[in-house]
């Protein structure tokens, strides 16, 4: 698995935007759909109050993909997203993964969205994937569906050995992968959840 990460040019996207991308992005990639271990990394800029992300120099769109599909997601290089404000896609750039001990993801759901059942689901899916590690829950989230409302939570699991670290970021936990969730990146300690 790696990260193909594409420069952006734009103004604003809405900061709820995880299943619209998707649904654009299937339009020009038709494999995207279809293959289980692609994800879609939400894309990161500055928050405002009316709900929008601002899209800064540094904006990136990033694509989670085996390594045999990534010469495949080039041909988004180029393209014009009707997302926001709309957004031109750059140049592409691969990303392997490193194992890091702490790794974290701004919104895991299970389906279940009471936070007791959702650690719950946690640690059955960590046990069933024979990782062992620590786990922060962090705030809830809220997206939009077609049908229905996604619940989660933001999520960092910490003192990964470097083979489980690998495999988290490979699998992600939990559904909605091509949304945004479950997706896990790097993170420098669990010492910053609670700040």
């Amino acid at each position: 698995m790696v990260d193909v990460a594409f420069t952006l040019r734009g103004d604003t996207i809405p900061a709820d935007h995880g299943w619209r991308l998707f649904r654009l992005l299937s339009e020009r990639l038709d494999w995207l759909a279809a293959d289980p271990a692609a994800g879609v990394h939400p894309i990161r800029g500055s928050r405002a109050i009316a709900g929008l992300v601002y899209l800064g120099p540094r904006a990136r769109l990033m694509l989670r993909l085996p390594r045999e599909r990534a010469p495949q997601s080039f041909a988004l290089s180029g393209a014009s997203i009707d997302l926001g404000s709309g957004i031109e896609v750059g140049g592409a750039r691969l990303r392997p993964l490193f194992p890091h001990g702490t790794l974290y993801s701004q919104f895991v759901t299970t389906g279940t969205a009471d936070e007791i059942g959702f650690q719950r689901d946690i640690d059955v899916a960590l046990q069933n994937a024979g990782v062992g590690c620590k786990v922060i829950c962090g705030k809830m989230r809220r997206a939009q569906a077609p049908d229905a409302e996604i619940v989660g939570y933001s999520l960092m699991l910490h003192e990964l050995s470097p083979e489980d670290s690998l495999r988290m970021q490979a699998a992600g936990l939990g559904g909605e992968r091509k949304s945004g969730c479950g997706i896990f990146i790097p993170h420098k300690s669990a010492a910053a959840v609670g700040a």
